[in-house]
Order: C-alpha cells, then structure tokens, then sequence
C-alpha cells in the first residue's frame, strides 16, 4: 500500500506583506502530477491546511480546486486539523466527505476514528489524531492527571487500542521528539512555553508510521518512521537551507517500510544575501541566481545609503526584508551589529517587560494566540 504524506501547507499564508497564494497553488499541482505519475492509495494531511483559524476566501477556494484534484485522481485524503486550524470549521461537512473518501478530523474525541483499508497484505488501520491541548484532554478525561502534552496524549492512545498485529498508520499534528533536537524554524508557532509542549516518539511505538505535522522541516523524529514531511513551502528565511519534499510511505508485510522522498520546486526560492550595497547590484551577481526569489538582504556598507530599498527592487523585485550592519566600536577593534525590525512577537514581549516588568507566561501565550488568529505569527 503506497500513502503519500504532507503537512504545514499553510494555505492563504502571507509573508513579510506577500501573498503566497500562487506560489503554493504551484506546489500542490506538482503534489496532483506526483499522484497522477506515482499513484497512491491514500494521502495523509498532517495538519496546518490553512494558516489561521478564519482563513481568507482565496485559501478556501485553493483548497477546494485540490481535493476536487485528489477526487479525480480518486485518491482517499486522510487529514487531521493543526494548531493553526479550526478544527470545528475544517469538520465542516464531514459526514458527507466521508461518503466520498475525503475522512476530516478536526477536534478531539473519546474516540478517535481509525479507517480500515485492504490490500494484498491485509488491512492497514488509519488512525486520524488532530492536534488538541492538554485541556481538552483533561475536558475528556477529568480523572488522570494531565499537566503536558505528552501527558495528555498519554491518556487518549491508552484509551484507543491497537491491534498490533496489523499495519497500523498515525496522522497527527503534535510537536514530537527524538533521540535527537528537532530542527524548528522560525515560522513555527510555539504550541506552548516552557518546553511542555514536548511529546516522546517512545510513545508512537504501537504504529508502524507516524505521520506528523508542525515542524516545517523534513525529519524523522526518533527513528525513521515516525517523521514529520515538512512544510511545502519555506515560509521564512530560517528555513532558507531547507529541501521541500513530500514523503512516500509504501507499507508491504507487517514490518515492511519503504519511504522515498520527492522534491518539490518552488515558483521562487528564498534566500539570503549579503555585501555592499553595489556589490549585490552587479549584474553578474543578479544574473548568478533568480533575481525574482524572495530575498533578505543584508547591507554592510558603511556610508549613508539613499534609498537603498528602491535600488535593490529594481534588481530584486521580490525583495522582503531590509537589514543594516553597522561598524560598531567594542574594545580595542570593530564588529558588526545586525540592526533589523523586530517581529511582532518580539516586540510584544518588550511592551510586556517594559509595562509588566517580565513577560509572564500566560501573557505570551494569550499574544502568540492573538498573533496566530490574526496572521502575525511570522
């Protein structure tokens, strides 16, 4: 059985003020010819459809034009709700896309549902998990002691049994670790402060894959087959050496695991630079790469500049970010200090210390969900 697996698509997402819109229709058309050359017998979302709670009406509209895509192609979605998502308004119509192979799961249960699929091997059990908070957990189940999210997820798979004597695939939205530190970026919300947001892979070992959204990197967590797929798109210059891909999950007999990944191509890159300001304008250097990809530029020049954003976008039209190094005086030598604009997360969290004298954690919490419904996360 062959079970194609992506995540963090992020839909209507804007960045640094640009609509990604197309550039994410541009991806998830070669996501449609992957399945229409490699044909698959299901497609696991992972969570994060969309970039906020309420998305805009274009993202809507994307998302739609692509399971109408995946129904031609008569490919069953498996899709879970992300932290970003309103896992009410994405159950929107479930009964009836069930009917057509599309299984919705947007908010937590006593029950998470499981859909069974055969081939030549046997069954493969689907289990659709979405993203939830320890309180909701707690909500379900008053009488276990739940103070994290592992604790929290904890109680819903004990009480969810698996038959481990068949195949059995998790689709869920969580922040997962390993033996090793999982790679974050920038764009990634938080789910929670202070680390309690952590869940052990140790806890998956029922499964024979995971799939897992929320961090916009491709890895796995813990050991190969319980992996996150990475976002579609890079969604901020942190993510500037990531490789985009979409994961191929081929489950033969019990045990039997082959995963292949395929690259996707960007409609544009994003990218650094950094020099003076008539050293990135060179035409050799403009010519070098994409000059139409997303850029951060970073100036080192020393002298006052006249409108130095103007002269890059002639050369840089989707040029996003601005940054200044200046010489600074320390001790006896010079080093460079990055002067930048602070993102609006730092910048609240300022405000907070300077008004409250420390920015205490239900303070940031309570900000990163205001700036998440409100697409200022980034």
């Amino acid at each position: 059985m062959k079970l194609l697996h992506m995540a963090d698509l992020h839909l209507g997402k804007t960045v640094n003020g640009m609509n990604f819109i197309e550039d994410q229709r541009h991806v998830l058309t070669q996501v449609l010819e992957l399945m229409e050359k490699e044909p698959v017998d299901g497609l696991l979302l992972a969570g994060d459809i969309y970039d906020r709670s309420i998305p805009p009406a274009e993202a809507v509209t994307l998302f739609d034009w692509f399971l109408t895509g995946t129904a031609k192609l008569m490919v069953p979605v498996f899709l879970v709700a992300g932290n970003h998502d309103s896992g009410e308004r994405l159950e929107f119509g479930q009964k009836l896309f069930g009917q057509q192979n599309i299984y919705m799961e947007g908010t937590l249960r006593e029950e998470f549902p499981a859909v069974r699929l055969e081939d030549e091997y046997g069954p493969v059990c689907l289990h659709l998990l979405p993203y939830f908070k320890p309180a909701e957990a707690r909500a379900l189940f008053p009488e276990d002691e739940i103070r994290t999210h592992e604790d929290a997820m904890r109680s819903v798979l004990a009480r969810h049994p698996v038959d481990r004597t068949e195949r059995n695939v998790l689709v869920t939205h969580q922040f997962v670790t390993g033996t090793e530190p999982v790679r974050q970026s920038d764009s990634e919300l938080l789910l929670s402060v202070g680390g309690t947001e952590q869940i052990s892979y140790t806890i998956f070992e029922d499964y024979d894959y995971a799939a897992l959204g929320h961090i916009h990197g491709p890895q796995k967590a813990g050991r190969e087959t319980v992996r996150y797929s990475g976002s579609l798109l890079k969604y901020s210059f942190s993510e500037e050496f990531h490789k985009k891909s979409v994961t191929l999950v081929e489950l033969k007999e019990k045990g039997n695991i082959t995963l292949t990944v395929y690259p996707l191509r960007p409609r544009h890159d994003m990218r650094r630079i950094k020099g003076k300001l008539g050293d990135l304008l060179d035409p050799q250097v403009v010519e070098a790469a994409d000059c139409e990809d997303y850029i951060s530029a970073v100036l080192t020049d020393d002298e006052e500049l006249a409108d130095p954003m103007e002269k890059l976008r002639a050369s840089y039209p989707n040029i996003m970010e601005l940054n200044l190094e200046k010489k600074q005086r320390s001790g006896g030598g010079e080093v460079y200090a990055d002067v930048r604009e602070k993102t609006p997360l730092e910048l609240g969290e300022s405000f907070l210390k300077l008004t409250c004298g420390e920015a205490e954690e239900k303070r940031m919490e309570f900000l990163k969900k205001l700036l998440e419904e409100g697409g200022l996360d980034s």
